[in-house]
């Protein structure tokens, strides 16, 4: 059954189809098999077949404690419902697969709706604008970033493939500008743009919707937990837990599958797996997005899987504590509090006041910027107000005017609400308030620094760490400031350990039979550092990984596949519903306006006018909410169906949670004051 395509029933996670699927033939995908050219691989033919685990494995079982409510039946299980998951969960169907995608979230799109585009070369679009790409241009200068530790075949693999996933994404229904861009004066032409610029409104629906079509269920509100194991340690589904209409944890189902594919989003909500990865300050560290906490990672492991987390990369930055958030305020160039702070012109000290690294280290590539801090225990910025204004003068992507970062800077040290953030007429005065918050700084060790710092720049060089002439400003005009910088994580990149085949590997490089990873999860591509040297590169594996995993679980599961789901029992809700509170009733007449209420990345007001005792009409003001996620879905979703209900308590709207109940907090509030 297809689903009409509207920002709504996308948003909301509606229309999902429900009971069994019959799926005729397999479409001619091209890809190579388990056993063409990646080594390790099971080339068994039937569903939980393959090689035993060597000297044999436990069965992961359902525990004593847990008794299900369903039972789901399918040849593959997916678990997430990103870029990757969808892209594995319709070529799985197109090779005759029935598919069953488990999702903890209550919509499809997971954490790449914000991605703009898919790297590709060779692709129809590329074609018909002249433009070449030899494969070579894009591996030799990411192998020779990392000194060759990358992974070459993997990357090879992904470019190859990558024109024609673009082609198949069109087929699929996917929206392209159908121009190429070289991504702000990148070196590659190989960014293919979405239509209106985001995956929430020109990927993720229409993937989902072609999916439906295909016979994909999607089981929203599902959060897996185990996988499931037989004696010979193949898998053979995953038990997982649905959410109750209270938004706690509800009941659990279990879903048996030939095969299951792991698509979870990475581990940037992870302390333990930060920490390993060799973030120094994890329970300080900004997140960006919520809830992607490692499972698929610690899934694995469980099931005798391994782990990559020592060649992790991600979007990382540096930013400071309290610092707005938003696609350009932590992450990217935008906030002047933010980059104004972090700037190759200012000094950098660690926990004891000594300088650690040239101050530029990121100006060639800003996600080497923190690379630095992982081998220290803190780090901190000084500079002077001059340097500060040049700084955020200079910025790429300006999310306020320079006043209002102006304005920002002077507030943020004037109440200093975190006793991070210090002025000073003098370097000694400053030393003194900078070793008295943070003792493990020595305050003669501090001084020394910036003197030497200084006598460095009259001499027109950096003799200890080389950072180049025109960014050896001397501190010498106070007043001068220091602050506290701390560690900021978007999304991780790796993790799970794959061949090239994309099947889960234990120590000894055997495969975990029936066991599979895709997207950022497994995405060994980038040891350590991503350079941001190929746009779009990391969408462009996302679907590339999860069309070689569905391929490759076809092959895996053979002449044992049979098309069809079947379910039996589950009939408990998998809804989220949000009670903030009794809706207000005899409300009278006026216009009244909300206190800031939290939201994702700042306060969210909201004024409602009420006319006849009736809502006529909702507008909202926000400091940092996404434009393209949490203010579409208030202004396009929330606010039109509070007006319509007459009731606040509508659904939050899938991928923009904490902006909906935000929202809806306000809205309550400036209600409450009308019922006076």
């Amino acid at each position: 059954m297809a689903v009409e395509l509207n920002r709504r029933n996308f948003l909301k996670g509606a229309g999902v189809v429900g009971g069994a699927a019959a799926l005729s033939g397999a479409a001619a995908l091209t890809g190579c098999s388990p056993s063409d050219g990646g080594g390790g691989s099971n080339s068994s033919g039937s569903a939980g077949g393959g090689s035993s685990p060597q000297g044999g494995s436990s069965a992961l079982g359902v525990p004593a404690n847990v008794s299900p409510v369903g039972t789901y039946t399918a040849d593959v299980c997916i678990m997430g419902s990103g870029m990757s998951g969808l892209a594995a969960a319709i070529t799985a169907a197109q090779e005759g697969l029935s598919v069953i995608v488990v999702e903890k979230q209550g919509g499809t799109g997971g954490g790449g709706k914000g991605t703009e585009g898919v790297f590709g070369v060779g692709s129809t679009m590329q074609k018909q604008a002249n433009i070449s790409i030899a494969p070579v241009e894009v591996i030799g200068r990411e192998m020779g970033y990392h000194h060759n530790r990358a992974d070459g075949l993997r990357w090879l693999d992904m470019i190859q493939a990558s024109g024609a996933n673009i082609d198949w994404l069109v087929e699929c229904g996917v929206n392209f500008t159908g121009v190429v861009d070289n991504y702000h004066g990148g070196e590659f032409e190989t960014f293919h743009w979405f239509a209106e610029t985001r995956s929430a409104q020109n990927y993720a629906p229409q993937m989902t919707i072609k999916a439906e079509e295909l016979g994909v269920k999607f089981l929203l509100n599902t959060a897996a937990k185990q996988l499931l194991t037989n004696a010979q340690g193949a898998v053979t589904g995953l038990l997982a837990q649905k959410k109750a209409e209270d938004g706690s944890d509800g009941d659990y189902i279990q879903v048996n599958a030939g095969a299951v594919l792991l698509c979870g989003g990475g581990f940037a909500n992870n302390n333990e797996y930060l920490a390993k990865g060799h973030f120094s300050d994890v329970e300080n560290v900004v997140r960006f997005l919520s809830g992607f906490n490692g499972d698929g990672l610690a899934m694995t492991l469980e099931a005798g899987g391994t782990d990559t987390i020592d060649r992790f990369s991600g979007l990382f930055q540096l930013t400071v504590s309290g610092a707005p958030g938003g696609e350009y305020g932590t992450f990217g160039s935008g906030n002047g509090l933010v980059v104004g702070s972090h700037s190759p012109n200012n000094i950098w000290v660690q926990q004891t006041g000594e300088r650690y690294c040239a101050e530029n280290s990121g100006e060639e590539n800003w996600m080497a910027l923190m690379t630095p801090t992982q081998v220290q225990e803190s780090f901190y910025s000084i500079f002077t107000k001059s340097q500060f204004e040049e700084n955020v003068r200079n910025i790429a992507f300006p999310a306020k005017s320079f006043e209002e970062d102006m304005t920002q800077f002077e507030e943020r040290f004037a109440s200093n609400p975190y006793n991070d953030a210090f002025v000073a007429d003098s370097i000694e005065e400053l030393a003194e308030l900078a070793s008295a918050a943070f003792p493990k700084i020595e305050k003669e060790t501090l001084i020394n620094t910036v003197k030497t710092y200084n006598d460095m720049c009259a001499a027109g060089a950096d003799t200890v760490f080389g950072k180049p002439a025109q960014h050896m400003q001397a501190l010498s005009q106070g007043p001068f400031y220091f602050i506290r910088q701390i560690q900021a994580c978007m999304v991780t990149f790796g993790g799970i350990h794959v061949n090239r085949n994309m099947e889960c590997i234990k120590e000894d490089w055997s495969v975990i039979p029936g066991l599979y990873s895709s997207g950022v999860d497994s995405a060994d591509l980038w040891p350590n550092v991503y350079t941001i040297n190929v746009p779009g590169g990391t969408n462009g594996n996302n679907i590339h990984s999860g069309r070689l995993a569905a391929r490759n679980i076809a092959a895996f599961i053979g002449s044992a596949r049979t098309g069809t789901i079947s379910e039996e029992g589950d009939t408990s809700p998998a809804v989220v519903v949000w009670d903030g509170g009794a809706m207000p009733t005899d409300l009278k007449d006026g216009s009244y306006t909300s206190a800031p209420t939290p939201g994702m990345f700042g306060t969210i007001t909201a004024t409602v006018t009420v006319s006849g005792g009736k809502i006529t009409d909702i507008t909202e003001e926000n400091e940092l909410e996404t434009e393209y996620i949490g203010v579409t879905a208030m202004n396009d979703v929330l606010i039109p169906e509070i007006i319509a209900a007459q009731d606040v308590h509508v659904d939050t709207v899938s991928g923009a949670t904490s902006s909906s109940n935000g929202l809806r907090n306000a809205v309550l509030d400036a209600l409450e004051q009308a019922a006076q």
